[in-house]
């Protein structure tokens, strides 16, 4: 049919259009909500007065803040979206947490971290979420796995400049006024971020002048034929549906593995193979390089067979398994190293296929409500990731165990995965 050959020379378009846009404001996005991880690794919060034996759980709390206040606009912002487009959104939120992660460098206690964390998560909340359904409005089924990984590859990628910008950050201005400058750089990124998208994003595909009428057309038509296929419920009722309730569970596991991972990345290769801060920072980009190449291999895969869930499930396994073998081996360094950062492939990339699942189930508000849903419950694994690695570090003096933990959440959410209905 003609109007098939018409989105699919407007999917180059979309893709170029708008993913390049997205896939930036997702590392300046990641950069700001993990730098305090390498802020941390640095003496953060012993120049603030805390004693090394207390540094574990109070970093834990203060990254945890995070996502208390994350939790808060899931649903309603996607709703805002969903009726008054993205650019709007997103230029109050990029403005808002680029002013909070500027006076982050000027904190001079550990109360202030606290509530500039939390304010930081309020911040930051609208955009995951609304990405999410913003790529389910541009992408058909067949696309999305494949959309959500030109995306989401920002996260490893991310790490990569992050741990970049912060070797050099400590190389050059030591550790200290080094993590000052670290936060005061990444909120002027933030700020210029949210200008860019303002003027670059599109809200709606009935928006687009930069498709032609007939591309347009097209990809209405090819919308209108999917959205057959989706379950029609209230916004309301679609935050109590089966489906949303175990997506939003195995995204809270996979989120608690990842953000584990990612807060104690540059400390767990500290602790292991006994190596300074600016050492630490530049072996953390192997396991990222690794997971960037990785997730958008496993989603294009994804998306030609259309086996997202069944994916989704392997990669948590191979991120079990990694983890779990890493504590095994801690004792012989490159082993233990190579492990974990073989581990980075399904705490990466289960993101991309996981989320190609709830953008085709269903549509409308339900779907802004149920995304928005199912990104605040599952961040709260944010909260979750960073305690139980910080508690088990205070409390053992190893993060041995926090890295099993790690491996079961993974596992787990390996095994959930397999008990959501296709539709």
């Amino acid at each position: 049919m003609r109007y098939r050959s018409l989105v699919e020379t407007s999917r180059s378009k979309r893709y170029v259009r708008l993913l390049p846009m997205l896939f930036f404001l997702y590392i300046v996005n990641f950069l700001d909500r993990v730098n305090i991880s390498y802020a941390i690794d640095a003496g953060m919060f012993q120049y603030l007065g805390v004693s090394a034996k207390e540094v574990g759980i109070i970093a834990s709390l203060a990254s945890s803040l995070f996502f208390v206040g994350y939790f808060i606009p899931q649903i309603f912002s996607n709703l805002g979206i969903n009726r008054y487009g993205v650019r709007k959104i997103f230029l109050i939120a990029f403005l808002a947490w680029g002013i909070i992660t500027i006076a982050t460098g000027f904190v001079t206690s550990v109360s202030q971290v606290y509530v500039l964390r939390f304010l930081l998560g309020i911040a930051e909340g609208p955009f995951f979420a609304g990405v999410m359904f913003y790529l389910s409005l541009w992408f058909l089924k067949p696309e999305r796995a494949t959309a959500n990984s030109f995306f989401t590859a920002a996260i490893p990628i991310s790490g990569i400049f992050g741990s970049l910008i912060a070797g050099a950050i400590f190389a050059t201005y030591g550790n200290y006024p080094g993590w000052r400058y670290l936060f005061w750089y990444e909120g002027m990124l933030a700020i210029f971020g949210g200008l860019l998208a303002y003027f670059i994003l599109t809200d709606f595909p009935s928006d687009a002048k930069w498709l032609s009428n007939d591309e347009r057309s097209a990809l209405e038509q090819a919308f209108k034929e999917e959205e057959v296929e989706k379950v029609k419920v209230s916004w309301t009722k679609a935050l109590a549906d089966l489906n949303v309730i175990l997506l939003a569970i195995v995204y809270f596991l996979g989120v608690t593995s990842l953000y584990g991972y990612s807060i104690w990345l540059p400390s767990i290769i500290s602790f292991i193979g006994k190596v300074n801060a600016t050492i630490a920072s530049f072996l953390s980009i192997v396991p990222y390089v690794i997971a960037s190449i990785s997730l958008i291999l496993i989603a294009r895969y994804a998306d030609r067979r259309q086996n997202h869930r069944f994916v989704t499930f392997a990669v948590f396994l191979v991120a079990g398994i990694g983890l779990a073998l890493s504590a095994a081996t801690q004792s012989i360094f490159i082993l233990s190293f190579m492990l974990f950062a073989i581990a980075a492939i399904g705490i990466y990339s289960f993101i991309a296929t996981f989320w190609a699942v709830p953008q085709g189930y269903l549509s409308g508000d339900a779907a802004a409500a149920a995304i928005g849903l199912i990104n605040a419950i599952g961040n709260l694994g944010g909260i979750a990731g960073p305690i139980v690695v910080g508690f088990l570090k205070s409390y053992t003096g190893s993060f041995v165990d926090g890295i099993y933990v790690m491996a079961l959440f993974s596992i787990l959410a390996g095994v959930i995965t397999l008990l959501i209905r296709r539709s």
